[in-house]
């Protein structure tokens, strides 16, 4: 049988991305496996972004500029519709994916039909791309299905999906436009396993422009409200109190921000 091409989707979602984007496309074309094209979905930006894009001279680099600017996941979901492959890589515009990353994630996929994402372990950088601290993720089933009713078990640059489970869930939701993925992948867990490698497959980029920083309140107030929503998924007692305790934490950051702007 003929070799799908591309197998992989990069999906990487821009707006105003000129400082970190050409770092982060040479990340993802200097992949040790070679069967994937990038997906660009251009939120109008109003810098060099385009400019960026169109310098690179490889055609699996597949640029896509968005008729009106869009929230977070309404973006996210414009750009899904234009993915050619079976899997699809998430990265941000300012983060970097290491060169095995997608070799690792597809080996890792192909070992069991019923996993639907497969994340992985992530070294913080700063805005000059020096190394930071390293974070990793639960990889036994066990935790990783706990933990999913009270903190997001994955790192959002690090998810590869597989592309038909997603849409046999119905894909990202309108309804959450910042944990967006979170959200996605809880549906997930219901159907199908969740993976976590830990090696390290993305270099993340904490800076002062991060999503998290520019709209701290409506994320903290969205992430509340989901977790208040599966407070009573869980049977157990101890993740009903570990759910609460985030939710607390959520209230806390919420009232400090509002207040006293901290």
């Amino acid at each position: 049988m003929k070799k799908k091409y591309p197998l992989i989707s990069i999906l990487i979602n821009c707006y105003n991305s000129e400082k970190y984007l050409k770092e982060c496309l040479t990340s993802a074309i200097s992949q040790t496996y070679e069967n994937f094209e990038i997906i660009i979905w251009d939120n109008c930006s109003t810098d060099k972004t385009a400019k960026i894009c169109k310098e690179f001279k490889d055609n699996r680099i597949k640029y896509h500029l968005s008729n009106s600017h869009k929230n977070l996941v309404n973006a996210r979901i414009s750009a899904w519709k234009k993915i050619s492959g079976d899997y699809v890589a998430i990265m941000d515009s300012d983060d970097l994916s290491l060169k095995d990353r997608l070799n690792i994630q597809l080996g890792i996929i192909k070992q069991n039909k019923n996993i639907a994402v497969v994340g992985g372990s992530v070294q913080f950088i700063n805005s000059s791309g020096k190394n930071l601290s390293i974070k990793q993720f639960p990889t036994s089933k066990n935790l990783i299905m706990k933990k999913i009713y009270y903190q997001f078990p994955m790192n959002n640059s690090t998810l590869f999906f597989d592309k038909k489970k997603i849409d046999e869930v119905g894909g990202y939701s309108i309804k959450y436009e910042f944990i967006n993925d979170f959200e996605l992948v809880y549906r997930l867990s219901k159907k199908y396993d969740l993976v976590n490698t830990n090696l390290i497959l993305s270099k993340n980029r904490v800076h002062k422009e991060n999503l998290s920083n520019k709209k701290f309140l409506p994320m903290q107030y969205e992430l509340y409200n989901f977790l208040n929503k599966i407070k009573f998924d869980t049977k157990s007692y101890n993740q009903k109190f570990l759910n609460f305790t985030e939710r607390f934490k959520c209230a806390i950051r919420i009232f400090n921000r509002r207040f006293f702007n901290v």
